[in-house]
């Protein structure tokens, strides 16, 4: 059964969404593997995986990352490679290595980061002509960039409020949003004078490190200091460049689809209702939305794009659209789907046929949860008895995305995977949500 449609290697198993993909590959009869850089994951706890592999930490070497994974992919005789976390920038990066032995979901590192990009992302759909909200960038420690981004806080687009967060970032991870303009100028400027601070202090070493390395090079000693033109590990680090945006108000509306080609092939839309903190959503319910999947469908269109995309939006009181973030692979709305309504098919098309199928959405009302976040951060969110009420009835109606009868294992395995997340995080000082992505996830410099 699992060899009659291929073999299919997954990264990225510690996600949720990387054990639903498995579930539902394996039901339509793929042979599923996954590689993973951590020794505790849930896939690894799964019957719907029949391989499981360790492979470097793509953060600590591209060039590791990519050659395990082709030995993976030579050795399994690996049809398709799908990323499904930020992993796959690390892949799309390795793509002419892999390409030529196997299928890779992902596109050009260059179209990729342009969509993980909350700036160039912005600037792409107004390019498209469709609204976008009031954008700036801001470099701390550039003047230009400072006086643009105070001079756009003047404008009557940020009147009700702007909202301030990195332009790589993942989970709402350090964003902050001020009601109150005076608020957001204050801390422009405390981000703007700490890299100003920061940049003459790494001035002052590297001109302290060159008269010493000059002093030891005609001393004729051996100095520790490299003499190759490398850098210090000060001057390698570099404030984020952030993005700061017009606060816009309304309802906070998320989609999940697949593409190939520029066609989109499968799509499924939820309201961001409930979520871990100001972060990721962690109860989904599925709603039909026509002008949404439009405005997917013309995107992935002018994208041309193939592969796992996901939309963040905004929709004011009017019923505009506003998008605020791409997530150009896998996410949480892929839970909406089901076994049998064809996302198999839509992500894996037949290679027996030339043809895909037909676009397929999630059933009416289609309800998902993780549950242990739903009673760590969800029943917090509104203590009210009709907060209360709403929160008991979904937590009721919806099933829990780790748990299956059938599949029970990766249930009990994400407990001792958070454990050890949850030391690591102790360990080097972050929280948990960054801990979880510390080794995979990529804010656009170089690849080691």
């Amino acid at each position: 059964m699992y060899t009659e449609r291929g073999k299919v290697l997954l990264t990225g198993g510690r996600a949720p969404a990387a054990l639903e993909l498995a579930r539902q590959l394996a039901a339509d009869g793929w042979h599923v593997a996954v590689a993973e850089s951590t020794e505790r994951h849930l896939c690894r706890a799964s019957k719907a995986v029949k391989e499981f592999f360790r492979v470097p930490p793509p953060v600590q070497g591209v060039t590791a990352y990519i050659e395990a994974l082709l030995q993976i992919v030579q050795q399994e005789k690996i049809d398709w490679l799908i990323p499904t976390c930020e992993e796959i920038f690390y892949i799309s990066a390795g793509l002419e290595r892999l390409s030529p032995y196997c299928r890779v979901m992902t596109v050009p590192l260059g179209q990729l980061g342009r969509l993980h990009s909350k700036w160039a992302f912005i600037r792409r759909v107004e390019e498209m002509g469709l609204a976008v909200p009031a954008t700036v960038r801001l470099v701390p420690g550039d003047e230009a960039s400072y006086a643009a981004c105070l001079e756009a806080l003047e404008q009557d687009d940020y009147a009700d409020g702007v909202v301030l967060k990195p332009e790589f970032s993942r989970f709402a991870a350090k964003v902050r949003r001020f009601e109150r303009l005076a608020e957001a100028r204050r801390f422009i400027r405390k981000l703007h004078d700490q890299a100003v601070a920061e940049s003459k202090r790494s001035l002052r070493h590297t001109s302290f490190s060159t008269e010493h390395r000059e002093t030891d090079d005609k001393a004729g000693s051996d100095s520790n200091i490299p003499g190759d033109g490398s850098r210090d590990g000060a001057m390698e680090s570099h404030p984020p460049v952030w993005v700061v945006q017009r606060l816009i108000r309304g309802r906070a509306l998320c989609t999940y689809g697949v593409a190939h080609d520029g066609q989109l092939r499968a799509h499924g839309a939820y309201e961001s209702s409930y979520t871990a903190g100001q972060g990721a959503t962690i109860y989904f319910e599925s709603i039909a939305h026509t002008a949404l999947l439009e405005w997917v469908k013309r995107f992935v269109s002018e994208e041309g794009f193939s592969g796992q995309i996901a939309f963040d939006f905004i929709e004011d009181g009017q019923g505009v659209l506003y998008p605020l973030e791409c997530n150009p692979r896998a996410t949480s709305g892929v839970h909406l789907f089901r076994p049998g309504d064809g996302l198999a098919q839509a992500l894996l098309p037949d290679s027996r046929s030339t043809s895909y199928v037909s676009l397929i959405q999630p059933r009416p009302m289609a309800r998902a949860m993780l549950a242990l976040p739903m009673l760590a951060y969800g029943l917090r969110a509104d203590l009210s008895w009709t907060g209360l009420s709403m929160w008991l009835r979904r937590f009721r109606q919806a099933g829990d995305v780790v748990y299956r009868r059938s599949d029970p294992a990766p249930f009990f395995e994400q407990a001792r995977m958070l454990w050890g997340m949850g030391r690591a995080a102790c360990a080097q000082g972050l929280t948990l949500m960054e801990v979880s992505t510390a080794d995979i996830e990529w804010n656009g410099g170089p690849m080691r």
